[in-house]
């Protein structure tokens, strides 16, 4: 973080963010509920939050890992080269919309989110498309900000007795 001055946090998302500390909390909230609220599995949250990383190439978000959820070096070199053949069906349609979210969200179609809903429910499908939107937001925030990359596991990710890695 070159040009933000840094405030006492856990971690460096916050040290930017802790600037507004109204919005931090707002946001620890807004990602808490994505990841706890089960509508979407955390599997699903962890791969396609991982792809939309790799296509942002940022290394900040792409460090952090879900303890709870096995992603393998294939998968992961998988999830970087944008193949998703080896995934299962649910995952595949969660991901090919995530491919579309960063750069492309105008070409995402009925039939793609149809796919999500058949997969996840409609409770599902809103909360992943939520998610992946909130995905992209917090690469560009921590692109943007100059949030340095901490790898790290957490078994909560990607809070940490709520904070935003």
């Amino acid at each position: 973080m070159s040009w933000v001055s840094r405030v006492n946090a856990e971690t460096p998302l916050e040290a930017v963010l802790g600037q507004r500390p109204e919005l931090l909390s707002r946001y620890r909230t807004f990602y808490r509920t994505l990841w706890h609220d089960g509508a979407v599995p955390r599997r699903v949250l962890e791969l396609t939050r991982l792809r939309i990383a790799a296509i942002h190439d940022c290394e900040a978000e792409w460090a952090v890992r879900d303890a709870e959820v096995a992603v393998g070096d294939a998968e992961l070199a998988a999830l970087r080269a944008g193949d998703f053949s080896g995934f299962e069906a649910a995952e595949q349609a969660a991901l090919q919309v995530a491919e579309l979210m960063p750069y492309a969200h105008h070409q995402i179609e009925d039939a793609d989110v149809q796919a999500i809903e058949r997969a996840l429910g409609s409770t599902g499908a809103v909360g992943l498309l939520t998610a992946l939107a909130f995905f992209d937001v917090t690469c560009r925030l921590k692109l943007v900000l100059g949030v340095e990359a901490r790898p790290c596991a957490f078994d909560d990710p990607p809070l940490r007795r709520g904070a935003l890695v």
